[in-house]
């Protein structure tokens, strides 16, 4: 069963759409109801591009397995997993609230911030979660704000287990991919090293330091700055910008917080003891209009795994890319469709781009930067692209991309690892604000700009982004010459295209190979049967020789 929207019908013959809740690159979550047990669900709905990958549908059903086994009050329960013809689902339960991110926003709006006694009730919370998960061999690995559900009754609730790593589990990726949120995401994971429960507890770290702050603890222009934040500065102060918490949180804030893993709390249970014996009662930390304490939302507000939007965040798991294989198709291979259960509205692939920065139109334009110019030079080896292998982007959902937060990617190594190839065009001269899922100019899903291009030597250096996925063996990047249509840029259409899976930057087009009549380059997301994805990138004017 396919079409535009699942609003209105029903799934497998039983779950009733009722609501589309959120969606992002990787999922779409509605409301429905389930008429067997006459009760409110949440249905998350995979994309059909990434239902026809055998390997991905694997891994999502032996996660999905593993977490409806976890039975924990603070972790939403899974009830049922499976298909409708081509359409992989999972069905979750509804919670009706907001989440963390959302209740943060909310304060902030209103000058105020998350009293300490609910952040240290709250984080203590998702630490009791954490320990069951990691005791049971799940490590959730994608631990922010967003992800974090506060009920009606004022509990903390642990979603979206949808990059959960299965400790011991089946590996379905060629070197073991590991996805986070730039914001959050621990020294170890940016290193490339293998993660552990310990990474949660970092993530949970920044999560409470944010709390009791109004922001987290590391935020740069660019996704990249951000992670080297992460690994080199010390954290910054609580009390120069909150002087209500105590000492004894802000020594617990900086423990979880540790750059060396073995210097933080070991297990969640750890960290929750610690909070626990915090006594705020020397703390009038309460008291102060800043930090009061709201009630939780009206049952009216609900939300189930929905995509967030971050102020700042994303994820997306890719595998190892081959570096830098390239080649220019001009006879596809067949396709399928990329169409989504429930596709956003984006602009027409052939409307004009935003004002600014010389004629950029076509599919789609953005400011001038090239965040990735620094990946090689910021990232230790071990930093590899690898396809989308996680749920959904949710933007929220199971983890699916969301906002504004910057997602980025990095590999757990194996005997297999290959280092990312070093950039040596230098650093950008200019960076981009996090990208996680759309800014005002990018939609949400899986989309690629480009940011900038000269001419050395007859050679275009095309400098692109990509944002919520990495070009890899699997979602790549087709670059095309504005003389092709979108549509035939990508199977089946008829090309010319140039398949591309990196390094940064895009070199492989010159003015010898430039047809006459083209004045820009053009770059769209592709799948991994070359069948590209409608409106996920731009066309960008060709300098003057």
């Amino acid at each position: 069963m396919a079409g535009p929207s699942w609003v209105g019908k029903k799934l497998s013959d039983r779950y009733e759409i009722e609501d589309l809740l959120g969606q992002g690159g990787m999922s779409a979550v509605y409301k429905a109801n389930d008429p067997n047990l006459r009760r409110t669900v949440a249905v998350k709905l995979i994309h059909s591009h990434l239902s026809e990958d055998a390997q991905f549908v694997s891994r999502f059903e032996e996660e999905a397995a593993a977490v409806a086994q976890l039975r924990h009050p603070n972790i939403i329960q899974v009830y049922d997993f499976s298909n409708d013809e081509e359409t992989y689902y999972m069905v979750l339960e509804f919670l009706a609230g907001e989440t963390l991110q959302e209740r943060q926003k909310r304060l902030s709006a209103g000058k105020k911030r998350v009293a300490n006694k609910e952040a240290i009730e709250n984080i203590a919370s998702i630490c009791d979660a954490l320990d069951y998960a990691h005791n049971r061999g799940m490590i959730h690995r994608d631990i922010k704000p967003a992800n974090i559900m506060i009920n009606v009754q004022g509990d903390a609730i642990l979603m979206d287990f949808g990059v959960a790593k299965i400790v011991g589990g089946k590996q379905h990726t060629a070197t073991g991919a590991v996805v986070g949120t730039a914001l959050y995401m621990s020294p170890e994971q940016i290193k490339g090293e293998e993660a552990d429960r310990r990474v949660d507890i970092y993530a949970l770290g920044v999560t409470l330091y944010e709390m009791l702050t109004g922001s987290p603890p590391f935020e740069a222009d660019s996704a990249m700055s951000t992670l080297m934040m992460h690994v080199n500065d010390p954290v910054p102060d609580i009390r120069k910008v909150n002087p209500d918490v105590p000492a004894s949180l802000v020594q617990v804030v900086g423990k979880a917080l540790a750059k060396d893993k073995n210097q933080r709390y070991q297990t969640a249970k750890e960290f929750a003891d610690a909070l626990r014996g915090i006594d705020l009662s020397k703390a009038d930390a309460e008291d102060v209009g800043a930090t009061m304490v709201e009630t939780p939302a009206d049952a009216g507000a609900t939300m189930v795994e929905t995509p967030a939007v971050d102020a700042g965040a994303t994820m997306v798991e890719q595998e190892t890319a081959a570096p830098g294989a390239t080649m220019v198709e001009a006879t596809p291979v067949g396709a399928t469709g990329t169409e989504a259960p429930a596709p956003p509205v984006p602009p027409s692939a052939t409307s004009a781009g935003a004002a600014g920065g010389g004629a950029r139109k076509g599919i789609f334009a953005g400011g001038a930067a090239i965040a990735a110019a620094v990946v090689g030079c910021i990232v230790i080896a071990g930093i590899g692209y690898f396809a989308y292998t996680q749920f959904s982007g949710g933007g929220g959902t199971t983890a699916d991309p969301t906002a504004t937060e910057a997602a980025v990617v990095v590999e757990e190594p194996t005997e297999t690892t290959a280092p990312l190839p070093t950039d040596t065009t230098g650093p950008p001269t200019e960076t981009l604000p996090p990208t996680e899922i759309p800014t005002a100019t990018v939609p949400p899903g899986f989309q690629v700009r480009i940011r900038s291009i000269t001419l050395e030597n007859g050679t275009y250096v095309v400098e692109y982004e990509t944002f919520e996925y990495m070009e890899g063996p699997d979602m790549h990047i087709h670059f095309f010459w504005d003389t092709v249509a979108p549509e035939q840029a990508g199977s089946p259409g008829s090309g010319p295209w140039a398949l591309y899976r990196g390094p940064r930057p895009f070199t492989q087009y010159t003015t010898g190979n430039q047809p006459a009549g083209a004045t820009q380059i053009c770059a769209l997301v592709a799948n991994a049967n070359h069948s590209v994805i409608a409106d996920s990138g731009n066309c960008y004017d060709l300098p003057e020789g």
